[in-house]
């Protein structure tokens, strides 16, 4: 994988995720896929290399658990893959009164959406600013600009990540 472009996708079993994976790899990216089911990850590897000739790293790991983020680094390290692009993606909402939702189900929306993106962007983008090469794309919603009352944790965790991308964007200057 060293030779090729690689972009790290949380998230990539469904959805926004799969599509920006099959994306990366129509353009020639090899691919680090993240999510918790790795037959699904398996199954897009496969159709990917079929389709492009795409090289995947599967990680099946749950990013909602404390230390997931530092695993993922650990297992690009140990790969010894350059991520050039990281793109998370990973990330729930709960639908309900706050007051009635789950604590427990909260507090990984919170580990996850806000968590887990910053510990991954913090442990990337130190090594892009170093080679002066690298892209992050932190997805959000556009519940990120309107409170939604329905989807307090949800909305609130995605607000975050809109204001963390748009203030960690002035290190793209020294990319």
């Amino acid at each position: 994988m060293p030779d090729h472009k690689t972009a790290l996708v949380t998230g990539a079993s469904f959805g926004i995720g799969q599509e920006l994976a099959r994306i990366f790899a129509r353009e020639g990216y090899s691919l680090v896929l993240v999510a918790r089911t790795g037959d699904k990850l398996r199954q897009l590897a496969s159709e990917l290399e079929k389709a492009h000739g795409t090289r995947s790293l599967i990680l099946a790991s749950d990013l909602s658990a404390p230390g997931a983020a530092a695993y993922v680094h650990d297992q690009t390290t140990r790969a010894d893959i350059t991520v050039d692009v990281l793109v998370n993606n990973a990330g729930f909402g709960q639908l309900g009164l706050f007051a009635e939702n789950d604590l427990e189900e909260c507090l990984q929306q919170i580990q996850l959406n806000i968590t887990t993106l910053t510990h991954l962007t913090r442990l990337y983008l130190p090594e892009m600013l170093a080679r002066k090469s690298g892209r992050i794309l932190n997805v959000a919603s556009t519940i990120a600009f309107q409170p939604g009352p329905y989807q307090a944790v949800y909305g609130a965790s995605k607000a975050f990540v809109l204001s963390f991308s748009a203030t960690i964007i002035v290190c793209r200057s020294r990319l």
